[in-house]
């Protein structure tokens, strides 16, 4: 049976923005993109990122050809990042306050100390006339370590053991670049030893251009406990007593959109710290000669406070230090649901680690009660927490488990994995898109409920309820960017490369494009991000892969009327397009249903996400989405994209399997670089894209490093499938020209043959409709498009549990 665009309605013509994009405007030669250059000003690689949600693989970005990340395109790339987040001069006492929790007042004992701190003169005058910026970091390091003395002669009273290491020559060792911070704070004290998982601080120190400094000893002497009452610099307003209590920011600061190069410096160590552990925030230091700035990044961007001089406002100096000896880990920015058990001092590794969910915080998913008692899950330190790289954004970072105690009589023993993210506080928790996807697959087509992601349980917390700093900063965002915490526990899986060959990747492929197709047919929900990142599999008790789609959190929900009438406006303005029979679904034996509609679906559906999707919403912005290797051509055209069909998905997942087709190495379990795809600008993909299609030589030579295991797959799905895709290349390219004729003869009042080309173009944009579709995605693959898996009702040959005859 052949169903029409979408499989589900029939009806949904593409926007404007669908019908005027043209897959080859003027090719130019297309040339594989190389590592941009540092810029002074925004590249347009990034311009066009910034705008949309979509963030294109940050990391490629960065990466050369030899994947190798390059310091001075992660600072260009971080000029460009930052350049409209970061909120300079904040005052030095609040920054304090509101980032590490301190305030002096609180602590009398220390509060002495503070005021009677005085670093020691030799010292510092050697640091002043210290030739270069290598030779000050013993003396700066003497200073900390001396002041931490002072203010804690007791280690052992400090709450971590915080030691001030000098990296120098190190390398400070992570999953990504290789950087060398001048100065860190960690439990490790070898500078050979440090990571950044475990680094809680760090420090940029630069030297200024060569000055007389004034006399250290005239300086250092009379020092007072504070140059102002302590209280007077604090806002009226206190910090919450619990991390529950919310406070609504008000603006303070303008943004301002240059970041110069120390800025860029000191935020490429905060970006690396938020991209490894398992963080709530990252925190350092800027030092310049005789000033020293506080710094602050989370996933919104960062704060930096007024510059202070350390060595005629010592007490500045020690409070900061006092800030960092009483803070524990969460107010260093480690996630507060991170727990070990025994306490430690040290912080050098997730032995003894756990996950606790607090009971009224974390929600079960299938009987969505709050449980009365905390869930508790150990660390699985035989594999990796995994963060991905870049301080802005979601910042997924995924922490292996097991449960144990309650959590393990809920949930079993099966190995588990905790999702942590900070999307956009406006979008929809990718939970109640699992929750509604499973709902309706239970009712409606449960074989394909193995292929969705099994969440066990969530929470969701915005910036207050988290304790974030950023929440009682008054800095105000403007609500599209703020960013709220997500949590999920699930079942494991394993990545995608860990396939053992050809026939597991095929079998795994094969699952996803049907699920996702069910998916869609019974719950109206498209995922918005097919990536190699997203597909996953896992073993059966016979050791047989199932794939599974994971990762639903840019899942969005069919249009609706409104909406898809707005999106077509200039469609139907233009010409009529020929009407079609009314969208039917099939059932898994094939044969027609009546329209989801007419099966009072739609209204459900949008009830089954409850308020997070209410009623009367302005109309949805038209983002990119996706992971630019996969995003379909469309999205990929247009400043103002079209919004997301079925038949995108369609494309995505035939991009994802041209990738690893000419990628992947089973051997190695390794995907190698696609740079056409991956690199360079959005356009510059687009246009690769785009050369794809229209050259079959072009198509060919994408595959001329295929391992031979997949090169069979080349000839038998690929090589059919971009026959249709490119096929519809052709189709759009014919729609672009007649637009461009027609609307050249209305502007000459050639009323006649504008006519004459509505019917031209009406005709074709419905033949170019039902060109991508799921039954003709499958044909190609050589698969049956619908299986026997499920009894059906006699009268209509329905599956049984979602047959309006068995109601």
């Amino acid at each position: 049976m052949s169903t029409s665009d979408d499989d589900m309605d029939s009806t949904e013509e593409d926007t404007a923005s669908d019908v005027r994009a043209l897959y080859v405007r003027s090719l130019p030669n297309v040339t594989v993109p190389t590592t941009p250059p540092r810029h002074e000003s925004p590249p347009e690689m990034w311009k066009k990122t910034q705008s949309t949600p979509y963030k294109a693989r940050s990391l490629s970005l960065v990466t050369n050809d030899k994947n190798q990340v390059k310091n001075e395109d992660v600072l260009s790339f971080l000029r460009v990042e930052f350049r409209d987040k970061i909120y300079r001069e904040y005052p030095v006492k609040d920054f304090v306050k509101h980032v590490w929790n301190f305030e002096a007042n609180d602590h009398p004992n220390l509060r002495l100390k503070i005021g009677s701190f005085a670093p020691h003169a030799p010292t510092v005058e050697s640091y002043n006339e210290a030739p270069n910026e290598v030779s000050r970091y013993p003396y700066l390091s003497t200073i900390s370590n001396d002041l931490l003395t002072h203010l804690f002669p007791d280690p052992t009273k400090r709450a971590i053991q915080i030691n001030v290491v000098i990296v120098e020559n190190h390398t400070v060792a992570g999953r990504y670049a290789f950087f060398k911070p001048d100065l860190t704070w960690s439990t490790t004290p070898g500078p050979e030893d440090q990571q950044w998982d475990w680094v809680l601080l760090c420090a940029e120190v630069k030297r200024g251009k060569a000055e007389k400094f004034p006399d250290p000893k005239r300086l250092l002497q009379g020092n007072v406990p504070f140059p102002e009452p302590i209280d007077e610099s604090f806002k009226n307003r206190k910090r919450p007593a619990s991390k529950h209590d919310s406070v609504e920011p008000s603006p303070k600061r303008i943004k301002e959109e240059t970041v110069s190069p120390h800025e860029a410096q000191t935020a490429k160590y905060l970006n690396e710290m938020l991209s490894h552990g398992i963080r709530s925030f990252a925190s350092g230091l800027f030092i310049k000669d005789r000033e020293m700035q506080l710094w602050y990044g989370d996933r919104m961007g960062l704060v930096k406070s007024c510059a202070f001089d350390w060595q005629e406002k010592p007490a500045l100096m020690a409070l900061v230090f006092a800030a960092f000896g009483t803070a524990n880990l969460t107010q260093l920015g480690i996630s507060p649901y991170l727990e070990f058990s025994p306490a430690s001092p040290k912080f050098d590794s997730y032995k003894d680690g756990h996950i606790v969910l607090p009971a009224g915080e974390v929600v079960i998913r299938d009987s969505q009660e709050q449980p009365s008692e905390d869930m508790v899950f150990k660390i699985d330190t035989t594999r990796r927490v995994w963060t991905d790289w870049g301080a802005v954004g979601r910042g997924t970072t995924v922490v292996p488990l097991e449960a144990i105690d309650v959590a393990k009589k809920r949930f079993g023993t099966d190995p588990l994995v905790a999702k942590m993210a900070w999307p956009h506080a406006n979008r929809t928790p990718e939970e109640t898109f699992v929750r509604l996807v499973r709902g309706e697959l239970q009712q409606k087509a449960p074989s394909y409920l193995r292929h969705i992601v099994d969440v066990k349980c969530f929470m969701a917390r915005n910036m207050a309820e988290m304790g974030l700093p950023r929440a009682f900063m008054d800095i105000g965002l403007e609500s599209g960017d703020t960013h709220d915490f997500r949590l999920i526990v699930m079942r494991r899986y394993e990545r995608l490369e860990s396939v053992e060959s050809v026939d597991e990747f095929k079998i795994v492929f094969e699952h996803i494009v049907r699920a996702h197709h069910w998916v869609w047919t019974t719950s109206g929900i498209l995922h918005r991000d097919i990536s190699i990142s997203n597909i996953m599999f896992y073993r059966d008790a016979e050791e047989h892969v199932v794939g599974v789609l994971c990762d639903w959190d840019m899942a969005e929900e069919k249009l609706s009327d409104e909406e898809y009438q707005a999106s077509n406006a200039r469609i139907f303005s233009v010409h009529t397009v020929p009407k079609e029979d009314p969208p039917a679904t099939t059932s898994p034996k094939g044969k027609a249903l009546s329209t989801i509609e007419e099966q009072d679906h739609t209204p459900q559906t949008i009830k089954g996400l409850g308020q997070a999707i209410p009623e009367g919403r302005p109309p949805r912005p038209r983002y990119r989405t996706g992971t630019g290797p996969f995003i379909a051509l469309d999205i990929l055209l247009e400043d103002e994209p079209p919004l997301y069909r079925y038949r995108h998905e369609l494309e995505s997942l035939f991009f994802l399997l041209s990738y690893v087709c000419a990628v992947f190495d089973p051997a190695k379990h390794h995907f190698g670089p696609f740079n056409a795809w991956e690199r360079g600008s959005l356009d510059d993909i687009a246009k690769a894209k785009s050369f794809f299609y229209t050259s079959r030589k072009s198509f060919k030579s994408s595959f001329d490093h295929s391992h031979e295991d997949f090169r069979l797959l080349v000839d038998d799905w690929v090589t059919p499938l971009w026959e249709l895709f490119s096929g519809a290349a052709v189709n759009r390219i014919q729609i672009d020209s007649l637009l461009g004729r027609r609307d050249t003869q209305a502007s000459k009042g050639m009323d006649g043959m504008v006519a004459t080309l509505d019917v031209e173009i009406g005709l074709l944009v419905t033949a170019w409709q039902k060109t991508i579709t799921y039954d003709a995605f499958m044909d190609c693959l050589g698969l049956p498009p619908h299986l026997p898996t499920e009894p059906s009702c006699p009268s209509c040959d329905v599956a049984v549990s979602w047959c309006m005859h068995q109601a």
